[in-house]
């Protein structure tokens, strides 16, 4: 199963909460056409193209703060894919860590380790993760679904820190009770009055496409299933690419750094895999709830745009660089 990790577009329902307009639910996760970025798609592919467009349009840091009933949030710590908040429950000893994200899980070979509301519910050995799916496509417009990958939510119970997993799960089940048995109707939906807006978490990793109008010759889930990744490979090209947006808070050591034009970029090869990232961007500090104050004695999240390429020949590392250049140009100005 998954990493203890939390994960997590174009023609996202954006910025569209303003004035007396009504309030965007779970129902308008599959409104709109899907772009194609230049390229043609198979009908399974574009309905996979839906499904990531619905779960990034899902507010993880709405759904925990749904979570108020069994213990208010004292903190949120937004990231691209997912949202932290430290929750104190009733008869516990001190506030836990909370993560929620979004992400296209096969459980086809999995067993759950209990049900909720006739959800099952999987869980990682050793480790307070938890992943449920979630009926997205129940909503108004989604189109069915093949495959082992099913749209799901993940929760994650840390002690304290984010890397430190928590000494028992007992958190994680009043939480998923609440989460696990929720209307998909009644997501909340990401835009600018979000409990924690990160303007780059509306866009489609899969603009990066458009670069290479008629080119791709294959579209598929992430590795993880994450829904801020786009892994796709090019015609007349054995190498695989794996275009991700996400958060972290230094790039890996085994990348060396370079600056052009005010930019951090980081390089890396191993063997046939190549990694090309960029760092843009205002930290991301966690906020007080209520009233959203910023924590900056926190150590805060940067935001990262990363391209893997795998390669069963030689690795051809130019690409990926290529690729990185070009989406600094694509989404600069989606940075906080």
């Amino acid at each position: 199963m998954a990493t203890l990790a939390i994960a997590g577009c174009a023609n996202v329902v954006s910025g569209s909460a303003k004035g007396g307009s009504p309030a965007l639910t779970g129902t308008s996760l599959f409104v709109g056409e899907v772009a194609t970025y230049g390229q043609t798609f198979t009908e399974t592919q574009m309905t996979l193209l839906a499904y990531l467009r619905a779960l990034r349009r899902i507010d993880p840091c709405g759904l925990l703060l749904m979570l108020k009933n069994i213990g208010a949030p004292t903190y949120i710590s937004g990231d691209v894919g997912g949202c932290f908040g430290s929750i104190k429950v009733t008869g516990t000893a001190s506030p836990s860590s909370v993560g929620l994200s979004l992400v296209l899980g096969d459980y086809s070979r999995e067993r759950p380790e209990f049900t909720i509301g006739g959800a099952p519910v999987f869980h990682t050995a050793g480790t307070c993760l938890y992943e449920f799916p979630i009926a997205l496509n129940k909503l108004p417009n989604a189109p069915v679904l093949k495959g082992a990958r099913v749209p799901a939510l993940r929760v994650v119970v840390v002690d304290g820190a984010r890397g430190v997993p928590a000494p028992n799960c007992k958190m994680a089940q009043p939480v998923i009770g609440v989460l696990a048995t929720l209307n998909p109707a009644d997501m909340p939906v990401r835009d600018a009055l979000s409990a924690y807006p990160i303007k780059i978490a509306e866009r489609d990793p899969c603009e990066i496409l458009g670069e290479y109008p008629g080119r791709v010759d294959d579209l598929r889930p992430s590795l993880f299933g994450d829904p801020f990744s786009c892994r796709f490979s090019l015609k007349d090209s054995d190498t695989q690419f794996e275009f991700t947006i996400r958060t972290g808070v230094d790039p890996p050591s085994r990348l060396h750094e370079e600056i052009r034009d005010g930019v951090e970029y980081f390089h890396g090869q191993d063997g046939s895999m190549c990694t090309s990232m960029v760092r843009l961007g205002k930290p991301l500090y966690a906020r007080d709830v209520p009233g959203g104050a910023m924590q900056e004695n926190s150590t805060p999240e940067r935001i990262f745009i990363e391209v893997l390429s795998f390669s069963l020949k030689a690795a051809d590392c130019g690409s990926t660089r290529a690729m990185i250049d070009k989406a600094v140009g694509i989404f600069r100005g989606s940075f906080d």
